[in-house]
């Protein structure tokens, strides 16, 4: 599996792919499930979020289409539906809430990525981000050293668009002043990543490092980690 001499872009997702917490967001997240009282183990939850992922995409694909405040609304009630939560779901959504900001974390670039993007950005490539975020992506790539090696950096809640919606992926087509055809998507969700950079006409390249199913039975291109990616490019 190579990439062919066609592409001139490569678009990142930040959380997870690129970088992380320790611990990460989504352990953050099962720590603070079985803290509520909920019993799923950091992989079960993971396989969980993955999926709700998926719906989300499937979901945003039925409606024509999705806005930050969409993502908002839709995203948790997916999640949540899934799991074998018993009584009031607001107050344990809030003890989940509570219990998170009690934890400490640290950001860390992730193996691979800074080798990876100095050899993408010294063979002549246009490098971007699009990222589902809080609005501080540039401030957070500032903080793992790897700022400087893109063309640009997009965040959700600065441009009120959001991935899996194809809006968001044009814009960072016109950006980079290429074609979709001309770009791969690289990034570790599986609907928000993949399925949108698909659907947006973009090819992808779904980091899969949690070892997940492919929910959707469509040929994909995958790989384990960062040091892979730069295997096949």
């Amino acid at each position: 599996m190579r990439i062919g001499n066609k592409i001139k872009g490569i678009f990142f997702d930040f959380g997870d792919t690129l970088a992380s917490t320790d611990p990460p967001f989504i352990t953050r997240i099962a720590i603070s499930m079985r803290e509520a009282g909920l019993d799923i183990s950091n992989r079960e939850f993971e396989i969980k979020y993955i999926e709700a992922d998926y719906k989300l995409y499937l979901k945003h694909k039925s409606k024509g289409g999705m806005t930050p405040e969409d993502y908002g609304k839709w995203f948790m009630p997916l999640l949540y539906e899934s799991l074998p939560i018993e009584g009031d779901i607001q107050a344990f959504r809030q003890n989940v809430r509570t219990a998170m900001s009690k934890i400490d974390f640290t950001r860390v670039v992730l193996p691979g990525a800074l080798d990876l993007l100095d050899d993408l950005k010294g063979r002549g490539y246009k490098l971007g981000v699009i990222s589902n975020n809080d609005g501080y992506t540039e401030s957070k790539c500032e903080e793992v050293g790897i700022s400087g090696q893109f063309n640009f950096i997009l965040d959700s809640t600065k441009l009120n668009m959001i991935k899996p919606d194809q809006r968001i992926f044009h814009h960072a087509l016109t950006q980079a002043e290429l074609s979709p055809e001309e770009v791969i998507h690289v990034g570790d969700m599986y609907g928000s990543d993949v399925m949108g950079a698909n659907n947006a006409g973009l090819e992808a390249i779904w980091v899969n490092s949690r070892n997940v199913d492919n929910m959707s039975g469509k040929e994909v291109k995958q790989v384990n980690n960062l040091a892979e990616l730069k295997s096949i490019i």
